[in-house]
């Protein structure tokens, strides 16, 4: 008896899924709003990856806009590795700033001008949708004084 009602639900399932209309032309689920990728890699001038750095972007973000970890900074994990993701906005840049910090100040804070690449809109094929930019940062140490 489980069995044909588990049968029955995952049918009605199903069909309420497809539904019973015809269709001519497929019209795929939109992907969302544009979104700005910024990513890399953090590593010391010894090539090795360096864990809890804090990565923010600038020049996109409105003037009271809060700290949102991943949305516009992110810390490195233990392969020096970083993601923000964030909503690209009406602007097309073309470069963006981001900044590296070591809040333990063993190393210098470092800026890259990283210039931004952009995929192109699904539905139309050319026009630009979502932002890519890729910053790896090699970081110095401080100068100790004595």
């Amino acid at each position: 008896m489980k069995k044909h009602l588990f049968i029955i639900v995952l049918t009605l399932i199903c069909f309420s899924s497809v539904g019973c209309s015809k269709r001519d032309t497929y019209e795929p689920i939109p992907l969302g709003l544009p979104r700005m990728i910024i990513s890399g890699k953090v590593t010391n001038t010894s090539s090795e990856p360096l864990e809890g750095i804090y990565v923010a972007v600038f020049g996109v973000r409105e003037p009271e806009e809060k700290d949102i970890i991943t949305y516009n900074y992110a810390i490195t994990d233990t392969a020096g590795q970083y993601t923000i993701i964030r909503y690209r906005g009406r602007e097309m840049p073309t470069e963006v700033t981001v900044v590296a910090t070591d809040s333990t100040g063993v190393y210098q804070e470092q800026v890259i001008f990283a210039p931004v690449t952009y995929d192109k809109e699904y539905r139309s094929g050319n026009e630009p949708y979502n932002a890519f930019v890729n910053a790896d940062f090699v970081l110095s140490q401080q100068n100790s004084q004595p």
